[in-house]
Parts: C-alpha cells; structure tokens; sequence
C-alpha cells in the first residue's frame, strides 16, 4: 500500500541510532524490466503470477504478467485507488476516493464486489492475514473485512494518519505519520493493545514482517526501524544512505526492500549483514513495492512505470 498524499519535507531527527553508519557496498540490484503502467500506478501486489499494480487516475488495476512483462488485463474498479493485497483467492483494492473496497476474480479479472467503508478519501493501506482484510484510514481508523461475507467484522479506532499495514506474529501492525506511532491491534479483541512511539516528527510509512521481526520505514527521519514483536520494543535504528524519503517497505527474511520516494531509488538491507548493500535508481517517486516471482516490484509514480528488480541479496 502507499498514500496518494506526497510525503512530508525533511524534518530533525528525534533519535540517535542504535547501530552505527551503515555500509552501502555491494552490486546494486539489478533490474530486470520497466513496464509502462500509465495513470498515475500507485500501490502494487503480487499473486498468480501477476503483479497487481492501482492506478489512480483510471480508476483501474493493472495486472502485470510476471511471463510478458507486459500488462495483460486492466479491471475497472472504484475512484482513484490506491492500496491492493492479495488474500482469500481474491485481489483487494481500497478506493481512496470512492470510499470503498473492491474485491476482485483473478480467474476472471473481473470485480465481483464492491464493500463500502468510507468516508471518501480515507481507505489506503492494506495487509490480509488473521482470516480477514484489513484497510487504514487517513481519520484514525482500520477497517476489518470477513471476506466470507464481503462485510466489514470491525472498525478499530487507532492514530490519526494510518498508512501502511502488516500482519504475523499474532497481530495486525499500523503506522501513524502524524503522531510517529506504529501500534499493535490483537485480531482476536479488535483493540489496540500496545503503541511504540518512534518520535513525533518520524513519520513512519511502511511496515513489514517476518517472523517476530517488524521493520518500519521512517520517511522524514530516514531510519529503518527494528521492532521486537516479541517485547514491543525498538532493538535497531538504523540510518538510510543520503535521504532518500523512504516510504514502502518488503521483507522476505533474507533483505528489506524499501522503495525511496524522494530518491528515486529501491534499497536492499541485508539482514543477517546487518547493512544495506545496494541502492538502485527506478524512477521517479516510488511508492509501491512487493515481493513475488523471485523479483522485488516497485511502482515509480512520477514516471508511470513500474520496476522489476532482482530479488537477490548479490
């Protein structure tokens, strides 16, 4: 998922890093393809061998044959999406102007329902897991779906400006760009049972997991952020090369992934190095990032494109 909304100007940093410089040595990752995805793409999923990528301005999702490289069907949704997951053998797409949800029949690229959440404007992030979808909201709220029913389980009051989603080690984490907050909601009580604060003027964008792991990208203070899922506590921050405005981020266990609005770029961090590794320009303002395929998908949304890169760690 990403926002439409540009991200905040650079502001001070609010803490001192845990871990020291960082490396950038390394090849950088290697690009496999740009695919013209027109209409200002924002957010982007992988799944049966597609990427899914929102576009904006055509009211539209793009499925981007992983094969081809090529854009193999354009499904009419609601007004102007912008976050997509994939889950429950649907796509699901948060119309931020529409006020809604769309699910979508990748067997048949065709919309089969359309989920009211409101108000317009709102819906952005997206993350599945827990038997359920889960959608934020600019006002302060995430939004539970049962896709058994197409109805929405829960509205769960959280920090104002949530973005990005994820979901594992037995909850559902969200990110708060205007209080600097990620919190963590129990699934099975729909109630937010822990907030960590990263600083007030942090504002933290995406957020990804594996295994008792959370990473947080903070956009206006450049930092990758180690969370314990275990203790709710911060373990790492660690500075980003230059300041390239982060905003997505995507792990497979091995790396983190972060796509950099500001600097035009897609970063790999390796986890076990314990450094990043190589910095790669895609285009301008990437946003959007997933993993599948054995390739890393970054929507750059200034260039109308959308890049495929190399999912290894060399």
């Amino acid at each position: 998922m990403v926002t439409l909304r540009a991200p905040a100007a650079a502001a001070l940093s609010v803490a001192i890093g845990l871990i020291g410089a960082v490396s950038t040595a390394g090849a950088p990752p290697r690009v496999q393809a740009r695919i013209s995805t027109p209409g200002q793409p924002i957010g982007v999923a992988y799944a049966d061998g597609s990427a899914w990528v929102t576009s904006f301005d055509r009211n539209a999702v793009l499925r981007v044959d992983r094969a081809t490289n090529k854009v193999a069907a354009v499904v009419p949704v609601g007004q102007g999406p912008i976050g997509v997951v994939s889950g429950a053998g649907s796509i699901w797409v948060a119309d931020w102007s529409g006020g809604a949800v769309t699910r979508i029949d990748p067997a048949t690229n065709r919309a089969t329902a359309t989920i009211p959440v409101g108000p317009s404007e709102g819906p952005e992030g997206m993350a599945f897991g827990a038997g359920a979808v889960w959608i934020s909201h600019k006002e302060g709220a995430v939004t539970r779906i049962d896709p058994g029913s197409n109805s929405i389980a829960a509205r769960i009051p959280v920090d104002r400006e949530a973005r990005y989603l994820a979901v594992g080690a037995g909850a559902v984490w969200v990110t708060s760009f205007d209080l600097g907050t990620v919190q963590r909601i129990d699934p099975a009580t729909n109630r937010v049972v822990k907030t960590i604060r990263l600083g007030f003027l942090a504002g933290p964008q995406g957020v990804a997991l594996r295994g008792s792991t959370v990473w947080v990208v903070t956009n206006a203070t450049g930092r990758l952020i180690r969370i314990s899922a275990r203790t709710n506590r911060i373990t790492a921050r660690i500075k980003l090369p230059g300041f390239p405005g982060p905003e997505g981020a995507v792990t497979d266990g091995r790396a983190v992934w972060i796509s950099n609005n500001s600097g035009g770029s897609v970063s790999r961090y390796d986890i076990r190095r314990r450094k990043f590794t190589g910095t790669r320009r895609t285009g301008r303002q990437p946003r959007g990032i997933a993993l599948g395929g054995g390739s890393v998908w970054v929507v750059n949304s200034g260039s109308g494109t959308l890049s495929r890169v190399a999912a290894s760690l060399r």
